[in-house]
């Protein structure tokens, strides 16, 4: 049980470690508790203060970007339809690829065997009209004339023929250029005949049926008459068939597609070729199209190569708005409506001909709208006021808090920076201005 004295001094203890605890415990409860003054206090705003931004020295560009495609522009397609008949007689079973002379992204150049047929070529002359009959002995009209310049260009005179008209002159031009080919000259015959056994061919390689056969006829290269047992044909004039050569308006050209390779059936076209250089037109929002305006600055990146080119803005087109059939799209439902939306089509100019590598791919154009020609002073857009009496300023802090209003004016805005020049004041570039409190 322990002594008196022993319990006297455990109760002691005992109350000494409680009146311990508790006073731990109001110290605590005390500093949870707050008068309504200072919860004010607390909860008041802090001293007002500004935002500030410093004084730049750059060039300003202001920019707008698009989505732009490099198209092949206009195109002429070879596409063999029969087979001319020469003055060493052959008669193909069927049309069909015999040769492959060029690939895509190759330069063309006028009389050059391209492709063949059929034992037969397919070649380019210059020329805008383009080849929808056979040139032959007696045709007349502006298809002959062109190719009456064509042949000049190449060095085949068409002698004293009339412009126009494809006479004796541009025939012996026409045998040149086929000599110059290395393929046999292709030939038509004269409608008039002598003799009860004449032939009768066409330009298309077919006869008739009272055709003598090839051991009955003897061909005389010099004069191109043909002479059967009992009689003599028509002569045979040199011609160019219509299947053979493609006119394009201005050579070298482009091969763009060569969709054939030797031995398959001529079933369309052998090649593609370029009538013009590549064309870039852009899709232009047309809340953006009063920034834009001929002449301006562009850039272009290809992603997906990485090359880089740079030309001007050639033209803003009218509002195009996808399916209303004015930008060669079909509708994709029944209210007129297809994917994408309205846009300005932009065509760019090139300062030097665009690489071939772009042809067809989706690009980033990127037109300089406004720029400055050096670097100049700038500031954030939010720094500039206009008071009262309509002059533009900036609030400018100083090292130890202080503030001075700067009267500037306003040049060139790009990307939220805007140009400055101080009027009647220094300011330099590092120092801070007030952009917001």
């Amino acid at each position: 049980m322990g002594s008196p004295i022993s319990r006297r001094r455990r109760a002691i203890v005992g109350v000494a470690a409680t009146a311990g605890l508790l006073s731990v415990g109001g110290l605590a409860g005390s500093g949870l508790v707050r008068s309504p003054s200072q919860a004010a206090a607390d909860t008041r705003p802090p001293p007002p203060s500004v935002i500030t931004a410093p004084v730049v020295r750059q060039v300003l560009r202001s920019t707008v970007v698009l989505r732009g495609t490099f198209a092949n522009g206009r195109t002429v397609s070879a596409q063999p339809t029969s087979v001319a008949e020469t003055e060493a007689p052959s008669r193909p079973a069927q049309l069909v690829v015999t040769g492959v002379f060029t690939r895509v992204g190759d330069q063309v150049r006028a009389a050059t065997a391209l492709a063949a047929y059929s034992g037969r070529p397919v070649f380019a002359l210059p020329g805008a009209v383009p080849a929808y009959r056979d040139l032959v002995y007696g045709e007349q009209g502006g298809d002959v004339r062109q190719l009456q310049h064509a042949l000049a260009s190449l060095g085949y005179g068409a002698g004293a023929d009339t412009e126009g008209v494809f006479g004796t002159g541009t025939e012996q031009a026409v045998r040149a250029l086929y000599r110059h080919l290395g393929y046999p000259v292709p030939v038509t015959h004269d409608a008039e005949t002598t003799g009860t056994a004449a032939t009768t061919g066409t330009g298309t390689g077919t006869g008739t049926d009272a055709s003598p056969s090839p051991a009955d006829t003897h061909t005389d290269t010099g004069t191109g008459a043909t002479t059967v047992d009992g009689g003599t044909s028509s002569v045979a004039h040199a011609m160019v068939p219509a299947s053979e050569v493609v006119f394009v308006p201005s050579l070298p050209a482009r091969v763009v597609s060569v969709p054939v390779h030797v031995g398959d059936p001529v079933k369309g076209p052998l090649l593609t070729l370029a009538r013009g250089g590549l064309t870039l037109t852009g899709q232009l929002d047309p809340a953006q199209a009063g920034l834009v305006t001929p002449g301006m600055k562009v850039s272009v990146l290809s992603e997906a190569t990485g090359t880089r080119a740079r030309g001007t803005v050639e033209s803003v087109g009218v509002l195009v708005t996808p399916g209303d059939g004015k930008d060669g799209t079909e509708a994709a439902d029944s209210a007129g409506t297809a994917g994408g939306g309205a846009y300005r089509p932009l065509t760019v100019k090139p300062d030097k001909t665009w690489s071939t590598a772009l042809g067809g791919q989706d690009v980033r154009i990127t037109v300089t709208a406004a720029a400055t020609a050096k670097a100049v002073l700038a500031v954030p857009e939010a720094a500039v006021t206009a008071g009262a009496d309509t002059h533009t300023s900036i609030t400018v802090v100083g090292a130890a808090g202080t503030r001075h209003t700067v009267r500037v004016t306003a040049g060139v805005s790009a990307d939220g920076m805007v140009q400055v020049t101080p009027v009647g004041a220094r300011l330099a570039a590092g120092e801070r201005v007030v952009v917001g409190k």
